[in-house]
C-alpha cells in the first residue's frame, strides 16, 4: 500500500525518537503544555499551522526527542525558524512567495531559483566569486494561501528542506509568515558547502524577512536615503 508523506514522516520521527532523548524533563513538560494549547487554538480557528505546531510540540514532549536539537549538535546542519507579520492579505503574501524565482530577491544567500515544472526547481547559491553550490528541489506539500513545503532531491550536495506558513491575523489586514529552513551537508560534499552554512544565520533570515515584508507591502526593497530602489516583485 502506498504510504503518504505524512505517514512516512511519522515513521521516520519514531525511528529518530528511539535513537536518543535530547530534551530535558522541564523542556518536555513545557512542550506538552504548549502543544496542548496550540492544538486547542488550532481546533477553534481551524488553523492547519497551529495544529501542525501543536502536534510537533506534543511529539517533542512525549518522546523527549527534538530533530532540530539533534541537527545542531552535529555542527553540519543549519536549522532556523523566524516569523514576521506582513500587512497584506494572505493570498497576496502567498502568491509573492509561491513565485519561486522571486526568492533570491529577498533570501540573500540565494543567487537564483529556476522553475523546472509545477513541482521541481533548480537552486543556486554563490559562496564565493569562483564557487557555487547547486541542487534541485521539489515541492512536497502545498496548501494554497496556507503553506508551502519543499526539499532537495536525493543525492544533492546540500540536503535542504524548507516550509513557510501563512496565517491571517484576525481583525487586521495582515498575515503572519512563519519560515523554517534546514540545510545539511553530506560527508561527501565539497568544501564550498561549509561556507554556505556560515552565511545562513538567524539574524540574516530576520533581515531577509524584513526585506520580503517591504517588497510585499510597498512593492520594492527597503533602501537608504540617496540609494536607488531595489527590484520589485512581478
Amino acid at each position: 500500500m502506498h504510504q503518504s508523506r505524512s505517514e512516512a514522516l511519522t515513521s521516520r520521527a519514531r525511528e529518530l525518537a528511539e535513537s536518543c532523548v535530547n530534551v530535558g524533563p522541564l523542556e518536555r513538560w513545557l512542550s506538552l503544555a504548549a502543544g496542548t494549547a496550540l492544538l486547542a487554538a488550532g481546533a477553534r480557528r481551524r488553523s492547519i499551522p497551529f495544529l501542525l505546531g501543536g502536534g510537533v510540540l506534543l511529539f517533542r514532549g512525549a518522546t523527549g526527542f527534538c530533530p532540530l536539537v539533534e541537527a545542531l549538535r552535529g555542527g553540519s546542519e543549519v536549522a532556523i525558524e523566524k516569523t514576521i507579520s506582513v500587512f497584506r492579505p494572505a493570498h497576496e503574501v502567498y502568491a509573492a512567495w509561491r513565485k519561486l524565482e522571486n526568492l533570491p530577491r529577498f533570501l540573500s544567500h540565494l543567487e537564483s531559483v529556476t522553475v523546472l515544472d509545477d513541482k521541481r526547481s533548480h537552486w543556486v547559491v554563490r559562496v564565493s566569486p569562483a564557487a557555487h553550490v547547486e541542487w534541485d528541489a521539489e515541492i512536497t506539500e502545498e496548501r494554497e494561501n496556507e503553506s508551502l513545503c519543499w526539499e532537495s532531491l536525493p543525492n544533492s550536495d546540500v540536503e535542504h528542506a524548507g516550509a513557510v506558513y501563512f496565517r491571517p491575523v484576525p481583525g487586521r489586514d495582515a498575515t503572519e509568515v512563519r519560515v523554517v529552513l534546514s540545510y545539511k551537508s553530506p560527508a561527501r560534499a565539497p568544501s564550498a558547502v561549509a561556507k554556505l552554512f556560515s552565511s545562513i544565520t538567524e539574524d540574516q533570515l530576520r533581515e531577509d524577512l524584513r526585506c520580503f515584508k517591504a517588497i510585499v507591502e510597498a512593492g520594492e526593497r527597503p533602501t537608504t536615503a540617496g540609494q536607488p530602489a531595489g527590484i520589485t516583485l512581478h
